[in-house]
């Protein structure tokens, strides 16, 4: 027991005197908050493992006679490892669904039709029994 401690603290006391990170630690070079150029900021936080509703901020979306365009950065702690989002859109009585579960921060789009309805879902892979901060930065343009 005292050998195992002695490494623990002797691997993390090294880890912070070289200054690195531990091997599970996320880096990107995604920095949403240097971009002026989002319209929405969200920050929130959610329950690690779990599939949860409303990442967005919004419990539903109604979308009006126009096409529009989002773009979403999304800068996730580093403690997580991806948070996996799906963005379900109903339209003319069909359901169509567009899925982004890559690693770490990340940017990505996605167009809505006219007259949609739609709810944003995420699940934030981390440690287990924990809750984790995220910044959703959002902004929409008329396609």
């Amino acid at each position: 027991m005292k050998r195992t401690v002695s490494a623990l603290v002797a691997g993390v006391l090294g880890a912070t005197l070289l200054g690195t990170a531990p091997a599970s630690a996320a880096t990107s070079d995604i920095d949403c908050a240097a971009r002026d150029d989002y319209t929405w900021v969200r920050n929130s936080y959610v329950p690690t493992n779990v599939e949860r509703p409303a990442i967005d901020g919004r419990s539903y979306n109604i979308g009006g006679p126009y096409t529009y365009t989002y773009e979403i950065c999304l800068d996730i702690p580093d403690e997580a490892s991806k948070f996996a989002i799906e963005v379900r859109i109903y339209n003319n009585g069909a359901w169509s669904t567009f899925t982004d579960d890559r690693p770490g921060d990340k940017i990505f789009t996605y167009t809505l039709p006219p007259d949609s309805f739609w709810q944003v879902y995420g699940t934030l892979t981390g440690p287990a029994s924990t809750y984790l901060y995220y910044t959703w930065y959002e902004k929409r343009t008329l396609s």
